[in-house]
């Protein structure tokens, strides 16, 4: 009895724009890429297609897809509504998923927190056939001591094809892309260990004690990532809604005040008594208690519940979200604070409030976005960009409110693209809530000099400005009013 051999229709379920069908090609004619595209481009769907066309062509008979637990069900809707091929997410017990790599599917999805526990299953699995890995994602490897990165890293070369898709490889530092890169062609782009990638750009190691960048070795980098990276941003490939950034200031309240001063006065005497040396090896620890202030001037009673005022910020916040209200928009309020979240959703549920966590499963999280896409029932969601930063389309609103931030450069511009990308019709409004003479200024200079030289690497902007110094003891001694 002969077999009848299965046919797969690898044509795209829905029509790529042109900027799409460019970067598809671009991933297609090389067996490593980088996709860096500015967030809401569809990088997901170029993935896709890409990947269809060589399934097609017999250069690779399946895929792993490597991201965060929470965009398992996001890839697996969008190969349904991209493409007719097959998924399946490995999850489920040790068993369960010893079963779905036996099933015959495309792509098969997983996530960065199992790699390390199915690093021996996969490494059988890649050698049974010639498959690609896409990392999403990627920045979740880059420090290469982590143990998804190193269980990655072991994969590297087993896989015939190598991609990694994010519009923020660099986060923090330059050094957060040696790793992604590394995972593409084993160290032959940007030095085979961290110490020659750093030799090679004249990168600081301790970039908090060195501040002083090179232009020239930044320079030189940019232009080695251009040979085997693709990088749009939105307004050069679509035309979208414009996105406009605005500041609103506000004095922090009498109790507030009080609370705050005496909390920057015990860590400025506490500063003032490091040495040199001394504050960068306990960074961490004073970061943290920097962070204690950011609480203070968001809302006082998240460190002391018998804090009865209504914070400054909250007061700014009622009167911002009323106006936007009434013109018959959606706004979504960013926090860092879970404490803020649950305040605040209560505080607003006369406009239908709906909030998203770490704590909110992500089933009910997709209902819930689906309802504030949907529902003009619904007016105001208020999340952490831990959360609800990655994989989520909330174009239904067109403004992003800041009411605190942190000194993480990837919250911030991730969760604001969650309003502005494809399918955003209107204008978008991103709104800062900042506190005056508080750590909100200081988190804006370090943030803003993040993005300044991550625009510089990616090719975004092609001079790199003097920027300011972060973390030096006599700046974080300015900063607390020395």
């Amino acid at each position: 009895m002969i077999k009848k051999r299965m046919t797969f229709d690898y044509s795209p379920r829905t029509i790529p724009m042109h900027h799409q069908i460019d970067a598809s090609r671009f991933i297609i004619d090389r067996e490593w890429a980088a996709l860096f595209d500015e967030q809401g481009l569809g990088k997901t769907k170029i993935v896709i297609d890409a990947l269809a066309q060589m399934f097609a062509s017999q250069k690779i008979q399946g895929a792993i897809v490597i991201c965060k637990k929470s965009l398992l069900k996001t890839w697996e809707h969008e190969i349904v509504k991209h493409s007719h091929l097959k998924s399946v997410v490995l999850t489920g017990s040790k068993r369960q998923k010893g079963l779905k790599f036996m099933w015959f599917a495309h792509f098969y999805l997983l996530n960065y927190d199992l790699v390390h526990s199915e690093l021996e299953r996969l490494k059988g699995f890649l050698s049974t056939r010639p498959m690609a890995i896409v990392l999403d994602e990627s920045q979740r490897i880059k420090n290469p001591e982590s143990r998804a990165a190193e269980a990655i890293l072991q994969l590297q070369s087993l896989a015939a094809r190598r991609y990694i898709i994010t519009g923020t490889p660099i986060g923090n530092c330059p050094q957060d892309i040696w790793t992604q890169v590394y995972f593409l062609d084993g160290g032959a782009s940007l030095g085979a260990t961290m110490g020659d990638f750093l030799h090679r750009y004249n990168i600081q190691a301790q970039p908090h004690r060195e501040p002083f960048l090179d232009p020239t070795g930044l320079s030189h980098l940019r232009d080695d990532l251009a040979v085997f990276s693709m990088r749009r941003r939105k307004n050069e490939v679509l035309e979208l809604p414009e996105k406009t950034f605005e500041t609103h200031e506000v004095s922090l309240e009498s109790t507030q005040q009080i609370m705050y001063d005496r909390l920057r006065q015990e860590l400025q005497l506490e500063i003032t008594n490091l040495a040199g040396d001394q504050i960068i090896d306990n960074a961490e620890n004073i970061l943290k208690r920097m962070l204690r202030l950011v609480e203070i001037a968001s809302n006082p009673k998240l460190i002391d519940s018998g804090y009865e005022a209504v914070p400054a910020k909250f007061v700014l916040l009622d009167a911002l979200l009323k106006e936007i209200i009434e013109r018959g928009e959606k706004a979504i309020v960013w926090t860092s604070f879970v404490g803020n979240i649950r305040t605040l959703k209560k505080r607003y549920q006369e406009f239908g409030s709906e909030a998203i966590y770490g704590a909110i499963p992500i089933e009910a999280r997709d209902k819930l976005v689906t309802q504030f896409q949907e529902s003009s029932a619904i007016r105001i969601l208020v999340a952490n960009p831990a959360a609800a930063r990655e994989g989520l389309t909330l174009t239904a609103a067109n403004h992003a409110i800041y009411l605190d931030r942190n000194f993480n450069l990837i919250d911030y511009l991730q969760s604001q693209d969650r309003i502005h990308r494809i399918s955003q019709q209107k204008k978008a409004h991103i709104h800062n809530l900042i506190a005056r003479g508080t750590i909100d200024g200081y988190i804006e200079d370090v943030v803003y000099r993040k993005q300044m030289i991550s625009e510089f690497i990616y090719g975004d902007k092609q001079n790199l400005e003097q920027l300011p110094q972060t973390f030096t003891r006599e700046e974080v001694l300015r900063l607390l009013g020395h």
